[in-house]
This record gives C-alpha cells, sequence and structure tokens, in this order.
C-alpha cells in the first residue's frame, strides 16, 4: 500500500469537516445593484482557509431566476454554486462578469468557464442554506474562482 492509500480516508473525512465548517453559517449577496443574487459561502474557520474540495466545474455563468447560476454544456438546467470568499459581482464593458478580489481576473457572464468545487447534497443545502434553496434551487455546489 502506498502513502496515497494510507492517507486518502483521512483526507476524505478532513475535506468533509472543512467543507462543512466553511459552509454552515449562511449565504451573503455581494451585487453592487441588489438586483441578482450572489449566494456566498461563510468565511471558512481560522486554520482551514486554504483547504478546498477538488472537483472540477465547467459551464457559462447566467442569471436564472434571479441567481448567479452555471449553465452545463449540455443545456439540461443550471446549477447553484455557493461561490467562496472572495467572488465579487461586477460588470465590466462586455456585461456582467464574477471577479477573484484576490487576483482581479474576470469571468464573463454567457463565456465558458472552468472552476474547482464541491458537491452539495440537496438536503444539506436546504437546511443550511434555506434562502438560497428558496430563490435559486437545486442542484448545488461549492465553488471558488481560479487565481
Amino acid at each position: 500500500m502506498d502513502a496515497w492509500e494510507r492517507w486518502k480516508p483521512a483526507m476524505g473525512r478532513f475535506a468533509l469537516f472543512a467543507f462543512v465548517a466553511s459552509a454552515v453559517a449562511g449565504c451573503r449577496t455581494a451585487s453592487p445593484d441588489g438586483a441578482v443574487f450572489l449566494p456566498l459561502l461563510d468565511p471558512p474557520a481560522t486554520g482551514l482557509e486554504e483547504v478546498r474540495l477538488t472537483a472540477a466545474y465547467s459551464g457559462s455563468l447566467v442569471v436564472d431566476r434571479g441567481c448567479v447560476r452555471v449553465a452545463g454544456r449540455s443545456g439540461h438546467g443550471a446549477l447553484t454554486v455557493l461561490w467562496h470568499r472572495g467572488t465579487e459581482l461586477g460588470r465590466d464593458a462586455s456585461g456582467p462578469v464574477l471577479r477573484n478580489a484576490h487576483s482581479g481576473r474576470v469571468y464573463p457572464f454567457g463565456r465558458p468557464i472552468r472552476f474547482g468545487g464541491g458537491e452539495m447534497s440537496r438536503d444539506f443545502a436546504e437546511r443550511q442554506y434555506p434562502a438560497v434553496a428558496e430563490r435559486c434551487g437545486p442542484p448545488y455546489a461549492s465553488g471558488w474562482l481560479p487565481e
């Protein structure tokens, strides 16, 4: 058994703990005009700032039912993403964008995007983020924009 196989179960439990600890408190909106809702995760617990889940998502940023969502390539609905802190909703000459506040990089709506994140169960999202569930609906994930 190699080192990764020995550590994999512990890393899975740690990732789950880190996700739950960072997601438990609620969400906020960072909309400049209040018209579009941007679901955000609350800040992670001290010491867990660098823990991130490793799923990869892709699609296009869209506004669906007044929420920032990610439409998949297949056209089968959109994903509600609760974004990590440092994600901002803004506008540039091309229209609405998400901005990585740390790097300044922008991601225009309607264009392909790839980002990291983690799956979020419907039950967990509806319990911990009732405003997001009511306003945006399933399916759910957490996500962060690339630097």
